[in-house]
């Protein structure tokens, strides 16, 4: 089955446009033009991820994209933000409402395509039992809460209890970006003496433990924190 894009831009001409390419990549698209239209097609139709425009006639994407995020039956939904605003505050108000993804006008076609492979592959989550699979490019990365285990392939890999409690949180939801404020309540029981710069510390040895030179399952994002890559 295909995947299903919803299209949200009062644009019509960008909505053509990237219902045309996206068709012909091999999605299925359906389009809304107010931020209204966005919420119910996004709660009838669970598209698979949702391109969404800041700029729109009735309200602004940061606050849709807010209310897709608190609602539990859309929450999960990935989704991008497509916006004329390039500053630097801009992508990062974006990102802390809950968008995977931030691409600034004008864009190419193949940059949308590469961006919506790359978030749909990184949100492929199957929970098991006792366990999480994250899906990456080239392996699987599964944390077993049961049993405090984390297995790259085939592989184990040795995680200290507060790296694994960091690790679970950050792939408990691939499609947020997690503070260090956030990693830090999850790690400490005392928040007083709570330092968040360890968390940096943390995250260098479970890149070393997990990730190789071609690979990377824990993003950096500037000025907030982490998220699943």
């Amino acid at each position: 089955m295909n995947k299903k894009i919803l299209v949200v831009d009062d644009e019509r001409n960008i909505v053509e446009l990237l219902t045309i390419n996206l068709k012909r990549f091999g999605y299925d698209v359906i389009s809304a033009y107010t931020g209204m239209e966005a919420i119910t097609l996004t709660s009838l139709e669970q598209p698979d991820l949702i391109l969404l425009d800041i700029m729109l006639p009735d309200s602004d994407g940061i606050k849709i994209c807010s209310m897709i995020r608190n609602n539990e039956r859309t929450k999960d939904i990935p989704i991008i933000m497509v916006s004329a605003k390039s500053q630097e505050e801009d992508k990062i108000e974006g990102l802390m409402a809950g968008a995977d993804d931030y691409i600034t006008k004008p864009f190419s076609v193949k940059e949308i395509e590469a961006r919506i492979q790359s978030v749909l592959r990184r949100s492929k989550k199957n929970k098991l039992t006792g366990s999480e699979t994250y899906l990456s490019e080239n392996e699987e990365i599964i944390i077993n809460k049961d049993l405090y285990e984390v297995y790259k392939g085939k592989k184990r890999i040795d995680l200290t209890l507060t790296e694994f409690r960091i690790l679970s949180k950050i792939f408990d939801n691939a499609n947020k970006v997690f503070t260090r404020e956030e990693l830090v309540d999850e790690i400490s029981t005392d928040k007083e003496k709570a330092d968040i710069r360890t968390i940096d510390v943390h995250i260098r040895n479970i890149r070393k433990k997990l990730e190789s030179n071609d690979e990377e399952f824990i993003e950096t994002v500037r000025g907030i924190g982490y998220r699943v890559k």
